[in-house]
């Protein structure tokens, strides 16, 4: 058969065509790096000024586009807020001016999973990661914010809601938070911020889904270190490492501390009132089967247990500042004034070390009382009406050593949304020479121990906001005490020291009864001085038992 002169012409052309068909894909692609790159940086910039109506400008040192993988590169990102185009349009339109403004710097920012068509088309993307490297986001609130809170996914809007991405990663990056834009510090920062998070979708049913928590199916996140200013300025709460996973429900804090920038006077000035001022230091916290999605639906705090470890606590407060004017706080207070949604199980604090400093209103001297190897456990801390009640309350246990001789314990039952401010406790006071108390009675109370020797003791009481009543025993021997002279001298003058003689002879018993076997009973009955905290109610009530048990003058 005779071979076809047409076959080797047909194998050239397929190879031909072939070989055209590769040069026009090779100049298509040298062409979309010439050329697409710029222009999409070009879009991107434009898209961005005119979605923020001119508030916001991308700055960029360059923008990769690769339509194969679907992927954007940014490198050396900044989008900068416009002050003045701000202003302009929140008088303009207010409507239409954000409440808060931000202004982002980031090393590198990579989205990889683009659907390139369904982007021009502004419907939502199904992205498989989103990388951002050392982004630096400063925020600021240029008025108040009017508008009904809404979830994100419902502020965004399209194209992002609906928006999918299989992994965010965010590493070391930074926030920070001013109320105002004169102001000189941020509010809130945090520092050495990295986030990993998976199955993210951003809708209303992933919203309300309880598996997910911040839209995320699971979530690592950790920080360096945190710091939140207190209001009036008087205060930093700073951090050390913070940790969080969803898929554990855990989270912990490293060097938690509460620091006072000001000193007692400078902060009496400030409130207008005698402050106490408070320096704490807790190395650790840890807690478990924390509700990430509660937390993340709606700002509401449920936790499981809480661990505290050996955290020290040091208060000073000088009444000669200027005189108190506010109610001093009950827990009810604290409680009934959180502005979120509260419920721990469990919180358990271990070794625990307090000291307070005070001169009393025409105390002659300084005075303090300690508190060490303090452990206490506080069930059912919740301002949930559902949950709190008097037949339901929060239960404080606690057990530690009285200015680190005596040891007592008490269990203090806290209906904390009572509005009476109602409790009761209840408690065991161990051997020790009731002298030690002496550097925190003379002081406030012009009493002083002489001698003596406590063997033990017990109390209950029922208090409110307004005053307390109960009863405490005591057994103890030999006790004396001196009646301290109130003005502001060191020696007494003789009239005083008469009155204590007499009282010491003829007033206080100083036995129990029956020679000391058995418990002598005092009434506790006392008004509460409204300026005090509620440490130092619960310490005049016992110290006003004490008086009533020796029979010495209240």
């Amino acid at each position: 058969m005779k071979k076809s002169h047409s076959e080797p012409f047909s194998r050239k052309w397929y190879w031909w065509a072939l070989g055209s068909i590769l040069l026009l894909v090779l100049l298509a692609l040298v062409a979309i790096h010439l050329y697409l790159n710029p222009w999409a940086e070009k879009k991107l910039k434009a898209q961005i000024y005119q979605k923020t109506h001119g508030v916001y400008t991308l700055y960029t040192k360059s923008v990769r586009v690769s339509l194969l993988s679907g992927s954007v590169t940014i490198d050396s990102l900044h989008l900068k807020p416009n002050l003045a185009v701000w202003r302009t349009l929140d008088k303009q339109n207010p409507a239409q001016a954000a409440a808060s403004l931000a202004d982002l710097h980031a090393a590198k920012l990579h989205i990889s999973g683009l659907q390139f068509i369904q982007l021009f088309q502004e419907k939502p993307q199904t992205l498989t990661l989103v990388e951002l490297e050392t982004p630096v986001l400063r925020l600021t609130q240029m008025k108040q914010d009017t508008s009904p809170p809404k979830p994100l996914h419902e502020k965004w809007g399209p194209p992002f809601q609906g928006l999918k991405i299989g992994r965010i990663r965010v590493q070391n990056g930074a926030v920070s938070f001013k109320e105002k834009p004169t102001q000189k510090r941020a509010l809130y920062s945090v520092a050495g911020l990295s986030v990993q998070g998976w199955g993210v979708e951003m809708d209303s049913a992933a919203f309300q889904d309880t598996a997910r928590a911040f839209y995320m199916r699971e979530f690592t996140a950790n920080a360096r270190e945190t710091s939140y200013y207190l209001g009036n300025g008087n205060y930093v709460i700073k951090s050390g490492a913070i940790q969080a996973d969803s898929k554990t429900r855990e989270a912990t804090l490293a060097k938690l501390q509460l620091v006072p920038l000001r000193s007692a006077a400078a902060m009496s000035k400030v409130i207008g009132e005698a402050a106490t001022r408070l320096r704490v230091q807790i190395p650790a916290v840890r807690m478990r089967q924390v509700d990430f999605h509660t937390l993340s639906r709606s700002s509401n705090v449920h936790i499981g247990a809480v661990l505290v470890q050996e955290p020290n606590v040091s208060a000073y407060k000088n009444d000669n500042y200027l005189p108190t004017k506010k109610e001093g706080k009950l827990p009810h207070d604290f409680i009934r004034q959180l502005p979120t949604g509260v419920n721990i199980r469990k919180v358990q604090v271990k070794d625990l070390y307090v000291r307070y400093d005070e001169i009393a209103a025409n105390a002659f001297k300084p005075g303090y009382v300690t508190g060490s190897h303090i452990n206490f456990t506080l069930t059912n801390l919740t301002n949930d009406w559902r949950l709190m009640s008097r037949k339901t309350p929060a239960i404080l246990k606690v057990s530690g050593l009285l200015m680190g001789k005596a040891f007592l314990q008490a269990t203090v039952r806290l209906p904390l949304l009572d509005p009476s401010g109602y409790h009761t406790m209840q408690g065991t006071i161990g051997r020790g020479n009731p002298a030690i108390l002496n550097p925190i009675i003379e002081p406030s109370m012009f009493v002083s121990v002489k001698s003596g020797f406590l063997q033990k003791g017990s109390f209950a009481m029922e208090l409110t906001r307004v005053s307390a009543s109960g009863s405490l025993q005591l057994q103890y021997d030999e006790f004396q005490i001196s009646l301290l002279n109130e003005e502001k001298e060191k020696k007494q003058s003789l009239g005083k020291k008469l009155k204590s003689l007499v009282a010491n002879k003829i007033v206080l018993k100083s036995e129990s009864e029956k020679d000391g076997k058995a418990p002598r009973h005092g009434e506790i009955k006392f008004q509460r001085r409204r300026e005090r905290s509620f440490l130092t109610y619960w310490k005049d009530c016992l110290a006003n038992g004490v008086l009533s048990v020796i029979g010495a003058p209240k």
